[in-house]
């Protein structure tokens, strides 16, 4: 299993606020919106976005009595949405490397993923759903990173795919052959 880096080296509560910032580049938030959605207290938030400021990550502005909080554009900046961005990939990987073990599963497609989480079509037949949920909770667990699945046999697939409901273009992140 690929050792997850980032989350060894920076505080949980760090990759919060700023996966915060990520997901919502040009939104401006006050210290109370960013306690409030990133689910930390007020005393830790304030206090790593005092650091993530002093980094130049993320840019303060105040306007009167009111400070309010936004991603900083820059070299650093990209550079860390790059690396968060590609830790969060690798759950993927690793949810992908788990699901291989269950014999009826034929193929995973990417729906869709954000920071927080992912959502994948798992096709195959009759794949144990009790097993992936337990892999999904594991991940949600260790990780904090939510995969919603829906699961088809190749025939439902192949159904949804001639009307249209999926689209063809998904990325496959894992066959069998």
């Amino acid at each position: 299993m690929e050792i997850n880096v980032l989350s060894g080296l920076l505080d949980d509560k760090l990759i919060k606020i700023i996966s915060l910032f990520m997901k919502y580049p040009d939104k401006r938030f006050s210290m109370s919106e960013v306690s409030k959605l990133s689910g930390i207290n007020g005393a830790t938030t304030f206090r790593t976005l005092n650091k993530l400021v002093t980094e130049n990550l993320i840019r303060a502005t105040v306007i009167g009595k009111t400070r309010s909080y936004q991603l900083s554009q820059g070299e650093r900046t990209s550079l860390l949405v790059r690396l968060l961005k590609k830790d969060k990939v690798n759950v993927l990987d690793i949810f992908c490397e788990k699901v291989k073990e269950l014999p009826r599963v034929k193929t995973v497609l990417l729906d869709s993923n954000n920071v927080d989480g992912a959502k994948v079509i798992i096709v195959g037949d009759y794949p144990s759903k009790d097993r992936v949920e337990k892999i999904c909770e594991d991940i949600q667990s260790d990780r904090k990173f939510k995969i919603d699945f829906v699961e088809l046999t190749p025939k439902q697939y192949l159904d949804l795919r001639k009307f249209g409901t999926i689209p063809s273009g998904k990325r496959i992140l894992f066959t069998r052959a």
